[in-house]
């Protein structure tokens, strides 16, 4: 399991998981792509705008941290190119859901950043 990718998620995590802003945004390329699938196999795609207005609206009504919770399953870099698949849980809709995510990374101009995340609701 590649450590630098591993580590680079486990930050985005840390990060996210608070609503840390200016973090997601700088580690969010521009042309991001976050699709996610539901248990109905129901597809919603969205932009980086959208996943930054998400997490906007979590940090402005007050919201409290996402649960943390990772369990790392595959993590690989190339140098030019990372991917990682893992398992969160989070409480969406006052329950608690299990997630499996694939995250895309590519480093840019030498700093890494998330173009493409596709999650899978359990």
């Amino acid at each position: 399991m590649d450590s630098e990718i591993k580590n680079l998620t486990q930050k985005l995590i840390d990060n996210g998981t608070k609503y840390d802003l200016e973090f997601l945004e700088n580690i969010y390329h521009d042309d991001l792509k976050f699709v996610r699938i539901d248990n109905e196999n129901n597809i919603q795609v969205l932009t980086k705008k959208d996943n930054m207005d998400f997490f906007t609206d979590l940090k402005n009504s007050g919201a409290k941290p996402l649960n943390n919770y990772v369990e790392f399953h595959y993590a690989d870099n190339d140098g030019e190119n990372g991917f990682v698949v893992l398992t969160r849980k989070m409480k969406q809709m006052e329950e608690e859901q299990e997630f499996l995510f694939n995250i895309y990374w590519k480093k840019i101009d030498g700093e890494w950043k998330i173009i493409r995340e596709t999650v899978f609701v359990r």
